[in-house]
């Protein structure tokens, strides 16, 4: 069905024009200003405002709505700006405000994990299992230089605390969840420790069978996963911890987009993090952390009795060095120092020689593509009182040194020096903050960029792609009063966009001038102390300059609205999703997520949510895409894969149908 932008419109205002003034009552008990804090507004979560500028900050351990899947990509799509390009059940390729891939910079607890897969099967996100972070940080656009190399779309920031015990203590937290369609989860977390040592440990698994759509077509879409984290510290005195902490996840998957089946997905990692305060007169912290990890990744067909099959795997090792300097009151600066070596490796059944998993794991390793980057950076605000309100500026510049070495195709080394930064004004009066910032990040393609074909020379690889750069405008206001407003818009011009084409013979990258703009406005209302309402509005657009024809990928404008009420130890909420038509497309041209397959459909979701908690035990619930109706998103990749017997074939995978689910949150 249809569903224009008018339509959309109209129902939003209808939600968003109540009698402000029946507010007899002051709320703002209920209104917590989080300042970067986890905030505990709703224990259902369905969106998340941004309550300082640029940031959006959230617990992962609340239940939200939508459920999401077990790995990171589906935690994002709950949050305004955010789209997923969907393969199965597991696997979600994220993009933010249209842009996806390396665009948006994944940072889990302080290191950087890449995926492996050619198809981009195990993105970074999917070696994460959001409940088990204690916050997640989106910082949208070019507006830090501070996480490695930057996110020209935004930065995620997945992040753990770390424990001080005043005296010898133990606390924990048990969790699991039933759903429609097999999905079982489970999640085990154990934080103990004395004043001068603790460990933090968690395990959780997750599993999945096949969903079904709305029609009660059987998608391709099961998964099973398994994460372990352990994390040893010591914490000689209040101001100093040193960690050792250790990973390990295993998994397997099936995707309707595609014939493979991913056998294995494992990653194993290790972390050491020192941090001091040391509180001098010019030196108010230092913090080092190195890190290394190994995803190892089998996808193939021989379960189908076809003999194909591939394993890659890719080391990532790196670390900072940060010091955050004291130079005055009220001019705070952090430098840093970050490096990153990071080297991808495959190998592949020759179906003239090799027959099978054990003739595949027998062959050795040849190595693909390696990178080095070193990077600079410092970062400053400086504070600014006026008689009745308060400013800050911030600041940032960082140079990144690349080393890139191909070794397949025609192979070759190539050096880049980049440069990011940023500038931002934030202005805080009264119950409102404005902001204003200008940034530009300059960004080095990624393997899969360089590995599709050059658009000029079939036979070689995409190696002499130019990085791309991006200058981008970001103004916003946030109201927080009785009721919370928050707007956030964005302009940009992209030069040398890296647009993958599957136009033309083998799928080929190459450069493009383009332009973005869009934004996101959400408000909170509270009717009284029970009911309260909320509404999210997010809209991209992007503009191929080049050949003059939209860019791909771009998903439609959308709007979420819900209906909470919260008595006592209950909650219940209703929660309408709403998405217009996409007709502004350019077909077979995106990114490395997946490129346009055509114009599509909107569409309108409704799903129930409630919660009962008692003492330590939280229980909730709920039914999504309740009337069961069969849809896809725009950014959905090909159906082509869906061979289940007895399966219709989809032009798109489509979402799943209704779905009813169960959680049981126990803390102690």
């Amino acid at each position: 069905m249809k569903f224009h932008t008018s339509v959309l419109a109209a129902l939003i205002a209808t939600i968003l024009t109540p009698q402000l003034a029946l507010a007899e009552h002051s709320t703002q008990e209920q209104l917590k200003n989080c300042d970067g804090e986890k905030c505990d507004d709703y224990i259902v979560v369905t969106g998340e405002l941004m309550r300082e500028p640029t940031k959006v900050t959230t617990d992962p351990k609340k239940p939200r709505l939508p459920l999401p899947a077990y790995d990171g990509a589906g935690f994002l799509k709950t949050i305004p700006g955010f789209s997923i390009s969907r393969k199965g059940g597991a696997g979600g390729d994220p993009s933010l405000r249209g842009m996806g891939g390396s665009r948006v910079s994944i940072v889990d607890d302080g290191q950087h994990v890449y995926g492996t897969c050619g198809g981009r099967m195990d993105p970074p996100t999917a070696y994460i299992y959001p409940e088990a972070y204690d916050a997640i940080t989106v910082i949208k656009g070019p507006q830090t230089v501070k996480y490695g190399p930057v996110g020209s779309a935004g930065t995620v920031l997945f992040e753990k605390d770390r424990h001080s015990f005043s005296e010898k203590d133990i606390e924990g937290r048990l969790s699991m969840t039933g759903g429609s369609f097999g999905r079982e989860d489970y999640l085990v977390e154990m934080k103990a420790g004395t004043e001068t040592h603790y460990i933090d440990f968690d395990m959780n698994k997750s599993k999945s069978d096949h969903y079904e759509d709305g029609d009660g077509n059987t998608v391709q879409s099961s998964y099973d996963r398994s994460n372990v984290n352990v994390a040893l510290g010591w914490t000689p005195d209040e101001d100093t911890v040193v960690e050792l902490s250790y990973g390990t996840s295993s998994g397997e998957a099936e995707y309707a987009d595609r014939a493979n089946k991913a056998r294995v997905i494992d990653n194993e990692n290790i972390t050491l993090l020192a941090k001091r305060d040391v509180n001098s007169s010019w030196l108010n912290n230092v913090e080092f952390q190195a890190y290394t990890n190994e995803n190892d990744h089998v996808m193939d067909q021989f379960d189908q009795g076809v003999n194909s099959g591939t394993n890659v795997r890719r080391e990532t090792s790196g670390g900072h060095l940060w010091f955050d300097l004291a130079l005055s009151e009220s001019w705070e600066t952090v430098v840093g120092i970050d490096y990153m070596d990071s080297r991808h490796e495959g190998r592949s059944i020759d179906q003239e020689v090799d027959n099978g998993l054990d003739d595949l794991l027998a062959k050795p390793f040849k190595q693909n593509m390696s990178y080095q980057n070193l990077g600079l950076f410092i970062e400053a605000n400086y504070s600014l009182d006026y008689q009745s309100s308060q400013g800050k500026i911030l600041t940032g510049l960082r140079m990144d040194q690349w080393d890139t070495e191909l070794h397949v195709g025609q192979q070759g080394q190539r050096d880049d020096d980049l440069f990011s930064g940023f500038i931002r004004y934030e202005h805080t009066s009264g119950n409102s903050q404005y902001y204003v910032g200008a940034g530009r990040a300059e960004r080095i393609p990624d393997y899969w960029e360089f590995m599709k074909a050059d658009d000029s020379n079939m036979s070689n690889k995409a190696f002499d792609l130019e990085p791309e750069k991006t200058t981008q405008l970001d103004v916003g206001w946030i109201y927080q009063n009785e009721f919370e407003i928050s707007t956030a818009f964005y302009y940009g011009k992209v030069d040398d966009y890296i647009l993958i084409d599957s136009n033309t013979t083998k799928t080929s990258a190459y450069n493009v001038d383009a332009t973005i703009w869009g934004g996101e406005v959400g408000v909170l209302y509270p009717f009284n102390e029970q009911w309260s309402a909320q509404t999210t509005v997010s809209y991209s657009h992007g503009d191929n300059d080049t050949a003059d024809t939209p860019l791909g990928q771009i998903s439609p404008l959308e709007g979420r609205v819900s209906l909470n009420y919260e008595s006592n130890n209950w909650t219940a909420g209703l929660f309408w999703r709403l998405v217009a038509s996409q007709d502004r497309v350019a077909i077979g041209q995106g990114n490395i997520s997946g490129q346009d397959l055509a114009e599509s459909s909107g569409f309108g979701t409704l799903s129930v949510n409630g919660s009962w908690k008692h003492d330590d035990l939280l229980v909730s619930f709920g039914v999504e895409n309740l009337f069961d109706i069969t849809y896809a998103e725009h950014v959905s990749r090909s159906g082509a894969g869906n061979d289940i017997p007895g399966s219709d074939p989809m032009f798109q995978v489509n979402e799943p149908g209704r779905t009813a689910w169960i959680k049981m949150d126990y803390t102690f």
